[in-house]
């Protein structure tokens, strides 16, 4: 249930990448789905069916099952034998005088220690599983800003080839203009200069590509990555919810629950502890076989420890000043996460103002700054110098929008992350 809320949340911070819905072929052939335009919610998919890092967590709880079993053991029973006045002199010679005792012998435990015992395990099952959500959170959060980082590597690349496309038209038309005699060679140098330099800037971003997709893909253990593109739109960033309702919900991060659950853990340590003031009763029970008079006898003993009080003194206040130090470290993360919250979403507005400035404002402008260059140029009012710097202004500004979207979407993911509400809001639910 958590697992579908956390897939569905990590999928919804970016209501921009359009989520192919997966088939039941996800967990059976998952090669075969990421082989063309990767989603997000293939790539969750994905990542949580073979990243290494959740496989270690089963280890973790069949060794706890293996305490658990262990600590709800009752006392054990002990046979023993013991031989006396055998060996001797006189009437106590050879075995005329032994006395050989056959018993068994337990302990009965006061003060509910078994149940302390089990108690203590158990809330550490319980904080296993939250530590274990932490790490699919954090991990599936680790996808959502990968896959990001592939979108924009996307955008840039195909910004890239538009670019030397363009650089390829405008050295053809000033070498229109060199044959014809209107344009002197120094400036058909400068174009071919130019398409030579977005040849390799076309190059780097194919290579970004490559290495962006590599990045995201060995989160499910492939280095060697079959989908070409990923099916998303930078540009719809979509919305989140208030800052006092992120504030609020920093309660929920799974990181504060972990608090808790050590808190638990404590509170049990310390009913442990105190279980122990309560001396335990050893008994045991036998026959004695005097050989001396062929009779025997029924033995009985009873056993117990002494200033028991005295020994859980120490592991009492260990417990009690467990438990204050964790209500202290819980109260500082909480301080420390809802400055970090404002802080990224604080940068967050300054992101969607640069991306709404940039689309709504500067390229519109830029665009038709080009434009009327174009005209000019091909008039002759304007040389080859003009044009490519109203074009590079232009694409300049188009790269900006790209990484500010990028940045836009990546600091709503690690908000979403630490303020716990794409865990908490949503209630739909998906199942890949």
């Amino acid at each position: 249930m958590f697992l579908s809320r956390i897939k569905f949340a990590l999928a919804s911070l970016l209501l921009c990448m359009s989520v192919i819905p997966v088939s039941a072929q996800t967990t059976s052939d998952t090669k075969t789905i990421l082989s063309s335009k990767l989603s997000l919610h293939d790539a969750i998919a994905a990542t949580l069916a073979h990243n290494p890092q959740l496989t270690s967590f089963q280890f973790s709880r069949q060794a706890l099952e293996g305490e658990l079993q262990t600590a709800e053991l009752k006392p054990a029973l002990h046979l023993s034998t013991n031989l006396e006045n055998a060996a001797g002199t006189g009437n106590y010679k050879g075995t005329r005088g032994a006395e050989l005792t056959l018993a068994l012998s337990s302990v009965i435990e006061l003060g509910d220690k078994r149940n302390a015992r089990r108690g203590v395990v158990t809330e550490e099952q319980e904080a296993l599983a939250v530590q274990q959500r932490i790490v699919e959170l954090d991990l599936l959060a680790e996808v959502t800003q990968r896959f990001i980082d592939v979108a924009a590597a996307q955008e840039h690349l195909q910004l890239q080839r538009s670019t030397l496309t363009l650089a390829t038209e405008t050295t053809s038309a000033i070498k229109h203009r060199v044959d014809i005699g209107n344009t002197p060679d120094a400036e058909l140098a400068r174009a071919n200069a130019n398409q030579s330099r977005m040849t390799i800037e076309l190059r780097k971003a194919e290579l970004d590509f490559d290495a962006a997709k590599i990045k995201l893909s060995a989160l499910w253990a492939v280095t060697d990555p079959t989908f070409t593109s990923v099916n998303a739109d930078l540009l719809n960033l979509g919305d989140v919810p208030t800052l006092n309702d992120l504030l609020n919900g920093i309660a929920n991060n799974p990181d504060i629950q972990l608090f808790a659950s050590e808190a638990r853990i404590h509170d049990a340590e310390l009913r442990l502890a105190l279980s122990q003031r309560k001396a335990d009763l050893e008994w045991s029970a036998g026959i004695r076989r005097l050989q001396d008079t062929k009779d025997s006898a029924v033995v009985l003993g009873l056993s117990v420890p002494l200033f028991s009080d005295d020994r859980a003194s120490g592991d009492i206040k260990t417990a009690k000043a467990h438990q204050l130090s964790v209500a202290n470290e819980r109260d500082t993360a909480l301080l420390k996460l809802r400055a970090e919250v404002f802080g990224l979403y604080q940068a967050r507005q300054a992101a969607l103002f640069e991306v709404a400035s940039l689309r709504n404002d500067v390229i519109p402008q830029l665009k038709k700054a080009v434009a009327e260059t174009r005209t000019a140029f091909d008039k002759g009012r304007y040389g080859y110098l003009e044009l490519s710097s109203a074009q590079h202004e232009l694409l300049d500004a188009e790269a900006a929008l790209i990484d500010a979207a990028a940045n836009a979407h990546q600091l709503r993911a690690e908000i979403e992350r630490l303020s716990g509400t794409a865990t908490t809001t949503l209630n739909s639910e998906v199942t890949p």
